[in-house]
């Protein structure tokens, strides 16, 4: 944390071997340096709680070897990029308070390494049954809460066995608890609130065999 404003210098792409980049608690604004994404060796972009406004383009692809990108409270709007499910060793994906819209690109599903993924207070909306969780085995954290997706809770999303803390309140969704729920037996935190789910009793039934759940609402 310091008092840095303004915008990033945009000759930042000139430190050819720079692996991680925090900036985070200033006041930065403005586009992201175009000339960032050529750094190839970055496998951290660390920016929470600046001012960013530019979307998050096609030019995210071109950081491979990528495994954390935390970007959260910001200003970033407009869409994720498909591409963005090509960056196979992605580990924590953290975009959330921001003013990004849209559906969740189902290419985000690929990237199989992901461990942590809140995108909540934002604009998200759509089906989230179109999204397949079951290749997110290392899945801990989700938070998808706060945004306008409608539908059932996912029965893909019980795939994820690692999953410790999920969050999905403050959105659309109908119907019950899926049954499989129950196999998440490492589940700590669950949070469903302010949806149109139904059949509490049938919900209770279903997460007693969650013996680590610690936090429910």
């Amino acid at each position: 944390m310091n008092w840095f404003s303004g915008q990033l210098f945009r000759r930042i792409g000139k430190c050819r071997n720079l692996q991680v980049f925090r900036a985070g608690f200033n006041s930065l604004s403005g586009w992201l340096p175009q000339d960032l994404h050529n750094l190839t060796t970055l496998k951290e972009i660390s920016l929470p709680k600046n001012h960013f406004s530019v979307p998050i383009n096609n030019n995210v692809v071109l950081l491979s070897n990528l495994t954390i990108l935390e970007l959260h409270v910001n200003e970033l709007s407009g869409q994720l990029p498909p591409v963005i499910g090509l960056l196979s060793n992605l580990e924590q994906l953290q975009l959330h308070t921001n003013t990004l819209n849209g559906t969740i690109p189902p290419p985000l599903m690929n990237c199989s390494n992901l461990k942590t993924l809140l995108l909540r207070n934002n604009f998200f909306g759509g089906e989230i049954t179109s999204l397949d969780f079951s290749k997110l085995q290392q899945l801990q954290a989700i938070d998808l809460g706060n945004n306008s997706f409608v539908g059932n809770i996912p029965d893909t999303l019980c795939s994820c066995r690692s999953l410790t803390a999920v969050r999905l309140a403050y959105n659309q969704l109908v119907g019950e608890i899926p049954p499989c729920m129950a196999s998440l037996t490492s589940l700590a935190h669950l949070s469903l609130s302010n949806n149109y789910l139904s059949n509490v009793a049938g919900a209770l039934s279903i997460l007693r065999n969650c013996h680590n759940l610690a936090v429910l609402f």
